[in-house]
């Protein structure tokens, strides 16, 4: 089963994505911020619920989207990332893939598809 970490402080919207998420056959750990992320990442570096994609919100307290990107990027080259925000999305992240809130289930589904298996047809 393919693990999904979930990095947004909208407790709200961060269950329903949840539930959808589970519903298409996925194990989700999330978190409401990008410390608690890298947190969980350290903690599972070697272990079988390593997350095979991150999804983020771009606003968030503590540390923006931006620098937590750039920074699970540096620690963590290969991991995937789908940036999810209501609002644009910030300069520094130009290029990450990158879904407008709200979106529909099929959207962020193919968007997780696209990003865990690059170059499938």
């Amino acid at each position: 089963m393919q693990h999904i970490l979930l990095v947004d402080d909208d407790l709200n919207f961060r269950r329903s994505l949840v539930i959808q998420l589970e519903f298409e056959g996925y194990s989700v750990t999330e978190v409401e911020r990008a410390t608690q992320a890298f947190t969980y990442l350290n903690q599972h570096h070697t272990k079988e619920n390593f997350p095979d994609i991150v999804i983020t919100d771009v606003r968030m307290p503590e540390m923006e989207g931006g620098e937590f990107v750039s920074l699970l990027k540096k620690k963590y080259p290969a991991m995937p990332v789908l940036v999810i925000s209501a609002f644009d999305l910030p300069e520094e992240l130009d290029g990450c893939p990158f879904l407008r809130k709200p979106f529909k289930v099929e959207e962020i589904m193919s968007e997780i598809d696209a990003q865990m298996n690059p170059g499938a047809p």
